[in-house]
């Protein structure tokens, strides 16, 4: 393209109207306009060229991020749904023990099921957290709104604000009750009980310590504890839920808009 510029400015240059010493002037001026124009048309396509590269390189990056928060969005699903599965184990568990508990006579209680749930299930600590992740990364850069768009922008500020909200709202429940809970249930414990785990399996907790059993099952604060460890999971379990639907939203929402892209 330079080449047809620069044939064009030799053309103008050597069609000089003027002839003899006379017209020597007017034909260097007008070859050395001719190379500035084409230095500076020269320019422009060079800068042209690079800003195409640059949009290219943005567009690519925000491809590459779009894929990353999908990516992202999905284990951050997964979590939500072991907690809630683990959540609604527990809750179970509670119901059958605090059930187990107001039977008057006990003729259809289970003391070793009930035992295993009261001293082992219902004593677990269910976590709730996230790990820091793309959407993360960008907004620490300050480019979150540079690569992505508003829509989708809104919405994840949207979601992992509410999600730090809830994390902190599930950690502050009854954490110290499971904990109580187990301490409670571990001093019924006796070395059968123990051996037993050792050699059987947590599975077999409490199954061949009939002291142990008669401890947890005799013990006035079991059914209080367990009650508190039930309704944290009712009140967990409605939070995991609240996540998962709007997770559920950004998901679709971006198989729907970014299909191409994730």
């Amino acid at each position: 393209m330079i080449n047809f510029f620069r044939h064009i400015r030799k053309k103008l240059a050597d069609d000089n109207p003027s002839s003899g010493r006379a017209g020597k002037p007017w034909k260097y001026m007008r070859y050395a306009i001719g190379e500035i124009v084409l230095v500076v048309i020269g320019i422009l396509i060079a800068l042209q060229i690079n800003n195409w590269n640059e949009q290219r390189k943005t567009i690519n990056k925000e491809k590459g991020y779009i894929r990353s928060i999908y990516q992202d969005l999905e284990k951050d699903l997964d979590r939500i749904n072991i907690s809630r599965a683990m959540l609604t184990k527990q809750y179970k568990y509670g119901i059958e023990v605090l059930r187990a508990f107001e039977q008057k006579d006990g003729k259809d209680m289970d003391s070793v099921d009930i035992t295993n749930k009261a001293g082992w299930e219902l004593t677990q600590i269910i976590p709730m957290m996230r790990e820091d992740n793309t959407w993360d990364d960008l907004k620490v850069k300050g480019i979150e709104t540079y690569i992505i768009k508003d829509s989708l922008t809104q919405l994840l500020d949207g979601l992992y604000a509410n999600y730090d909200i809830q994390i902190d709202r599930f950690n502050q429940l009854p954490k110290k009750v499971r904990e109580e809970l187990r301490m409670l249930t571990g001093y019924c414990n006796d070395s059968d009980g123990a051996q037993s785990i050792y050699e059987k399996g947590i599975d077999n907790y409490g199954a061949s310590s009939p002291k142990f059993r008669k401890c947890i099952l005799s013990n006035e604060n079991v059914p209080r504890l367990v009650s508190a460890v039930t309704l944290s999971a009712i009140v967990n379990i409605r939070l995991c839920e609240g996540l998962q639907k709007e997770a559920e939203a950004l998901k679709n929402y971006m198989e729907k808009h970014f299909k191409h892209l994730i």
